[in-house]
């Protein structure tokens, strides 16, 4: 017994070692200014309010996504003026490379952007819905929808489903109501601003992590729970590995068809286009929904949930899956986006689709 118990103290003892070991070379790498690969890796480990923290405390660093998205941000009570009716684009980057690409080709395009990274179709929607007062008759509204954020649409913020780039920009959960429409369930947090006030009300700070352990299927001890952890570079190797599985599985049941987490997806989804196009029509401006199809087998078949409702409401939509082959990994970058080839296609399917809406 004495035995086994002077392994195992060896044992932990060399593991202490170690951890300190890459601790302090981790620790003179960054104080050099040398946060190299390696620093990155054991970064992406940290528990989500150690990440949300080093972002507040080093706005400069490389990655930092703290200020983006937030949706008190993307109102802009500043009306974009212009002669040719305006392209209010409510998405993504994937969406963003599209239109942009849309404007490269055509520099007269006015073109309004309201994006958040990896944006979900509850935060695409929402923020469609607050920015009624800025569009006006004539333009071209633009929901975009991801097919591997799909899974989101049971999350208030993207710091519980993207554990390894947590931006903490919320956005509200919507859900269906038996006899039809969707409720909103906000967020009690929605600008940079009031996440960096709540180091100073624990209050507030705890009903927020009350809400988000009411509301949110991805929030979880295993990502959130004892930042404290946070310094010691092995328990950050583990945290990855439990952080990234636990996203994982959560992702799978949300879109499964039943189940605990199970997510209604499907039909928030065509009540949500319906919807949109029903508000955009009712203010006299014209409705077009994106559909991004990424890579990963796995996603959600947008066109199967949606295309048979976008074309029965007679919709106008984008599908990037009827244009290119979602399987051809020679259609993407190395980050997941599309090539810029692909994107300068979609654009002039875009822009064939502008001319005619608002040539009628």
């Amino acid at each position: 017994m004495r035995q086994q118990i002077r392994v195992i103290g060896l044992t932990v003892a060399f593991l202490i070692l170690i951890d300190l070991t890459v601790m302090a070379i981790l620790t003179v790498a960054q104080a050099q200014g040398k946060a190299g690969s390696l620093v990155r890796y054991f970064e992406y480990g940290r528990s989500v309010p150690g990440k949300l923290k080093a972002w507040q405390d080093n706005p400069g660093t490389r990655g930092n996504l703290f200020d983006v998205g937030w949706p008190v941000d993307q109102i802009d009570d500043t009306l974009l003026e212009a002669e040719a009716p305006v392209v209010r684009v409510y998405g993504m980057s994937f969406v963003a490379n599209i239109t942009r690409t849309a404007k490269g080709l055509r520099e007269d395009l006015p073109l309004d952007l309201h994006t958040g990274p990896g944006a979900p179709p509850n935060f695409t929607y929402s923020v469609f819905l607050d920015d009624a007062a800025q569009r006006r008759a004539g333009d071209v509204a633009v929901l975009g929808i991801l097919s591997s954020s799909v899974p989101a649409m049971a999350a208030m913020s993207n710091r519980t489903w993207v554990f390894e780039q947590p931006s903490p920009y919320t956005y509200p959960i919507f859900r269906p109501l038996p006899d039809g429409g969707l409720t909103r369930v906000d967020p009690i947090i929605n600008s940079a601003d009031e996440e960096r006030s709540l180091a100073a009300d624990p209050v507030r700070a705890a009903a927020w992590r009350a809400q988000l352990r009411r509301e949110d299927v991805f929030y979880s001890p295993k990502t959130f729970g004892v930042a404290w952890l946070d310094a010691s570079p092995f328990v950050r190797l583990v945290r990855r590995s439990l952080g990234t599985g636990h996203v994982d599985a959560r992702k799978a049941a949300v879109i499964a068809p039943s189940g605990r987490h199970a997510f209604a997806y499907t039909t928030v989804l065509r009540r949500m286009v319906t919807e949109f196009a029903a508000q955009a029509r009712a203010q006299d401006q014209h409705p077009v929904v994106f559909l991004i199809q990424t890579r990963d087998p796995m996603d959600v078949d947008l066109l199967e949930a949606l295309g048979p409702t976008l074309v029965g409401q007679e919709i106008p939509y984008l599908a990037t899956a009827e244009h290119v082959d979602p399987r051809d990994a020679a259609a993407f970058i190395p980050d997941g986006h599309y090539t810029p080839e692909k994107d300068r296609r979609f654009a002039e399917i875009f822009l064939a689709l502008y001319d005619m809406l608002t040539a009628e």
